[in-house]
């Protein structure tokens, strides 16, 4: 019988458990971001990996003004970039990513306003494409390739 987690750790990939929030339908994980955990939306609509301005100093980003909009769902801002950061989930490392900080202030409302728990941030397409990840929605789990 066909196994996909074999298959895959067979591969090289490492799995790591997701939840599927029956309100929202929304993906959402744990992770470290430099050593301090969270709470993240894996968004396969955003472009880009999004930690929310308030929590700058938790996460110990060094942020640096960007001179470029981008698009939200409640329209547009100027974020500000973080280099040189470390991401985990569960024994999946990136010792150098780049985070988008901005006001993610829009995005808890909407889920307090559903009877959610806030989020730390968004996991984007970046990080989807950098970790070759493969999302199996029936076994909650979310594989990971270095």
């Amino acid at each position: 019988m066909f196994s996909l987690k074999k298959t895959l750790e067979g591969r090289g990939y490492q799995s790591h458990t997701i939840r599927l929030s029956k309100k929202s339908g929304h993906i959402i994980t744990k992770a470290l971001i430099n050593d301090q955990p969270g709470r993240f939306i894996i968004n396969t609509g955003a472009s880009a990996t999004c930690i929310n301005q308030d929590l700058s100093k938790k996460y110990s980003l060094q942020s640096e003004a960007m001179h470029q909009q981008i698009g939200t769902a409640s329209g547009s801002l100027i974020p500000q970039i973080a280099h040189h950061n470390t991401m985990q989930l569960g024994k999946w490392i990136d010792k150098d990513c780049s985070l988008l900080t901005m006001d993610m202030s829009f995005i808890n409302q909407a889920l307090k306003a559903e009877g959610m728990r806030s989020i730390n941030g968004l996991l984007g397409a970046d990080f989807l494409i950098k970790s070759k990840a493969i999302i199996d929605y029936s076994g909650k789990k979310i594989y990971l390739k270095h």
